[in-house]
């Protein structure tokens, strides 16, 4: 059997600071050629950038292997999180017909790790945009309270796959892929990740985190989560979906 190639934290801080570095330089160049008006090279340009940011994603996920094994839940505001990495989404879906719908009850406090969260549902929102037709593709997100816990769905009207090949992959604790971190990360939050059929047609995936306890939320603590540098997390999971010219 062929082995999974396992980098440390030292070998991912690495590849990633000098794959930023490519890209950096490779922006640089486009903004040039640009300027110079040579447009022949702008395609290799953006395939580097592309290229770059599909091992950048790749990168993280391994990053988040070894991250969730150190797995550090504290009190946040989930209806805020979510909804902030779904306006820098729908920023990166513009050109593209694909919708994302929210239904997110507010001020829904859980107590999770919200960084290690924050890569869950990025995955599986990327899973779901590259799973969905670019002219009529949702993505539905929804966000509720239920009896002591939240649940969370994320749902899509694409293209569905094998139940049992998913199960596998979310199983999966030697692989670096994105249901893998999905897997692994309900498996640190000791919840249970349920897959099935969505209405339309497409995927469904939903699974529980605990809400905070009433003495622990602190309503001054309302933020913005996502940031949006070049390379922050969000949008280098972004960065896998391919940009389409209108």
């Amino acid at each position: 059997m062929e082995e999974t190639l396992k980098l440390n934290k030292h070998e991912c801080t690495v590849i990633r600071s000098n794959l930023m570095e490519v890209v950096s330089c490779a922006e640089r160049l486009e903004l040039a050629l640009e300027d110079a008006d040579v447009y022949e090279e702008m395609g290799t340009v953006r395939t580097i950038v592309d290229s770059c940011y599909k091992v950048l994603s790749a990168v993280i996920n391994a990053e988040e292997m070894a991250k969730l094994d150190e797995y550090k839940p504290s009190v946040f505001c989930l209806s805020d999180l979510v909804l902030d990495m779904v306006n820098v989404c729908r920023s990166k879906l513009r050109k593209t017909d694909i919708t994302i719908n929210t239904e997110v009850e507010d001020l829904v406090y859980v107590e999770a790790d919200a960084d290690r969260l924050t890569s869950c549902l990025m995955n599986l929102i990327v899973n779901a945009i590259n799973n969905v037709d670019r002219d009529s593709g949702e993505i539905n997100i929804k966000i509720s309270k239920l009896s002591g816990s939240a649940s969370i769905v994320v749902s899509d009207n694409g293209y569905g796959a094998d139940p049992e090949e998913i199960e596998e992959c979310l199983s999966d604790e030697e692989s670096n892929t994105g249901l893998a971190v999905v897997g692994k990360f309900c498996r640190e939050a000791d919840t249970n990740i349920v897959v099935d059929e969505a209405v339309d047609g497409g995927m469904l995936f939903s699974f529980r985190l605990p809400l905070a306890k009433p003495g622990e939320v602190t309503f001054k603590s309302r933020k913005s989560f996502i940031t949006h540098e070049s390379f922050s997390p969000v949008r280098v999971y972004l960065a896998k979906v391919k940009d389409y010219e209108e």
